[in-house]
């Protein structure tokens, strides 16, 4: 039986979903609401694999049958999965699903129709879409995803069970990281800038990601040691892997990471998701307010390069605070 990720990310969720379905109590419309990178997808998917699965093995779907594969490759004809690339989804794209929704199921009576970040219809597709909330059809299931739920009609909210998710356990997210081949190191590290297990493992597969946190890594060393260098290798080591605004906020949170994380070794707090590098040994040796000023300044030079402050500037003035202490 195959592992879904949504196993990991919630599975308290899963559990409850499951238990729903085999009690024939799920409901027509459901509401999916939490951050970026909780599951909402995945979940709603799962919910069509287990309608659809002709394998269930302990109340989950096998992921490997004809109709698992069909979904899981989205080929199937009575799972449709609406989501757009664009700021907003239009009336058009909800008439288009609408003339799904009124067509009977191609290969029985269960349908399941995803609408992802269902947060972006503008009024009029919300309101296009609304007919099929009051009228619902037996044999249909409708998933909105949304990361916030005051965009939505109030109508759709009073027709919709809405469930919460919470953010992912970030041990979760690494722990998968690290179960598709990525070192513990760089799994903790992208684990911990996103939550988010697509956004983690794209990360991971950049070489400009991994170049960019070596030449940290390294800096973070010579800080350690109070380097006056380490206000040269901004130009020198750090500039060429931060060319950008992302890459640049990348670096100033692994910064910060490695800080924070000699805060909590200073005062022998346990973590899993630390940090395994020498640097983070040798800065928790600092007290623990030179430590809190650090932390103040990575802050600080954050909020600069939200200010339209070059990094250039922003870095190397960090630089000269931290290497004071």
């Amino acid at each position: 039986m195959a592992k879904f990720l949504i196993d990991s990310l919630q599975p308290k969720l899963v559990a409850q979903f499951a238990r729903i379905i085999d009690r024939k109590q799920l409901a027509q419309s459901y509401l999916f609401v939490g951050p970026k990178g909780a599951g909402k997808l995945e979940l709603a998917e799962w919910i069509a694999l287990r309608l659809f699965c002709q394998n269930v093995q302990d109340g989950a779907p096998c992921g490997e049958c004809p109709e698992c594969e069909r979904i899981l490759n989205h080929n199937h004809p009575d799972v449709m999965v609406l989501k757009t690339s664009t700021q907003s989804i239009k009336v058009d794209d909800i008439r288009n699903l609408k003339q799904e929704m009124s067509k009977t199921g191609v290969e029985g009576n269960q349908r399941v129709f995803i609408v992802e970040d269902a947060d972006k219809m503008t009024a009029g597709a919300a309101n296009s879409l609304l007919k099929f909330f009051e009228e619902p059809v037996p044999g249909m299931t409708v998933v909105l995803t949304a990361s916030s739920k005051n965009q939505l009609l109030p109508t759709i909210l009073s027709r919709a069970q809405v469930i919460t998710f919470q953010s992912p356990d970030r041990q979760a997210v690494i722990a998968k990281l690290e179960e598709e081949g990525a070192s513990p190191q760089l799994a903790r590290v992208a684990g911990r800038l996103t939550g988010n297990v697509s956004e983690a493992q794209d990360l991971l597969a950049s070489e400009d990601f991994q170049d960019r946190v070596n030449r940290v890594f390294q800096l973070l060393d010579r800080l350690a040691d109070r380097d006056s260098e380490s206000f040269v290798r901004v130009q020198t080591q750090l500039m060429p892997v931060a060319k950008d605004a992302a890459a640049q906020r990348q670096v100033l949170a692994l910064i910060g990471l490695a800080y924070a994380d000699a805060l909590n070794r200073h005062f022998e707090i346990a973590a899993t998701q630390q940090l395994a590098i020498p640097a983070v040994a040798e800065l928790a040796k600092l007290s623990s307010r030179e430590l809190t000023d650090d932390l103040q300044a990575i802050l600080t030079a954050q909020v600069r390069l939200g200010q339209n402050v070059t990094f250039q500037s922003a870095t190397e003035q960090l630089m000269l605070k931290l290497l004071e202490g």
